[in-house]
């Protein structure tokens, strides 16, 4: 099987646990703090490595004490990422009550800054698809991204989440060029298309942009957009973004069709026992 090239985000992602979101200036409560490494690289990474599925990530923590604890923890899951640019890497912040709601605050570093030099030495041949996540088109950097990927000419799959209003028009507007599949929850698909309809109006609406398939997380479901084909796959936890993503995609690589790959990934955000689902994949795979 080929493998997988994720360019995606590995950053340190600080926690803090609070009683209730602050706000405006005032003071949070605060119950727990925390540290873990974070991103949409890292996150599909993980997925791809339970299953036993080849990946590359293209992303450079950076130097210093957030960069060399992502880079150390990413080791942890086999996750070697390539040679460092000496630049400082930045990290996350998150705020969290005990609902789950979340205020997040990004610090910039090199983790999110793309560079041709990374790739210079891949074979794309050796590569089935493209995963890239929107904090890497966030910024100058996405330029020479966009040109990568109209260079490589792979299967491109977009996954909108963190950052994504930091994107610029004229990058939008380049990669809806690309015919990328787009995966993104419901209120990013707002944004991006500048106005709010309903689910069924905004997929379709960002289907016909692309000229692909747009999957869009909701808390109906996922629905499915391809410009032709349209329904709904129920789910009874709405899924995370990366880890829905990165099961849907590993599902496509390994032939299964589209419902059964929507299926598969939802029931991996249901139940998040990897073993099981590496087990289910395979049983796909072999009756499909």
């Amino acid at each position: 099987m080929k493998k997988l090239m994720i360019i995606g985000s590995v950053h340190t992602e600080l926690l803090t646990h609070v009683k209730a979101l602050p706000k405006g200036n005032e003071e949070a409560e605060i119950l727990s703090v925390s540290q873990q490494v974070s991103g949409g690289g890292y996150r599909s990474a993980a997925v791809f490595q339970s299953l036993g599925f080849p990946c590359d990530v293209i992303c450079d923590p950076g130097e210093g004490v957030y960069g060399a604890y992502a880079r150390q923890e990413a080791l942890k899951i086999n996750l070697e990422l390539p040679e460092g640019s000496e630049e400082t890497g930045g990290c996350t912040y998150r705020m969290i009550d005990p609902r789950g709601n979340d205020a997040v605050f990004c610090v910039d570093g090199s983790e999110y800054h793309f560079s041709l030099a990374q790739i210079y030495d891949i074979d794309p041949a050796d590569y089935g698809a493209i995963a890239v996540y929107s904090e890497m088109l966030a910024g100058d950097y996405a330029d020479e991204l966009i040109e990568a990927l109209r260079e490589i000419e792979l299967p491109l799959y977009v996954i909108w989440g963190t950052r994504a209003q930091e994107v610029y028009n004229e990058t939008l507007e380049a990669l809806a060029d690309l015919s990328p599949v787009m995966i993104l929850d419901e209120r990013d698909a707002e944004e991006l298309t500048g106005r709010k309809k309903n689910a069924e109006e905004t997929a379709a609406s960002l289907a016909e942009i692309t000229k692909e398939a747009v999957l869009l997380l909701s808390d109906e479901g996922v629905l499915y957009n391809d410009g032709e084909d349209a329904w709904v796959a129920p789910c009874k936890v709405k899924p995370e973004r990366e880890v829905y993503a990165a099961y849907y995609i590993a599902s496509q690589m390994a032939g299964a069709d589209k419902k059964n790959g929507m299926m598969f990934a939802a029931e991996a955000g249901e139940h998040k026992d990897p073993s099981r689902m590496k087990e289910r994949l395979a049983g796909m795979i072999l009756h499909r």
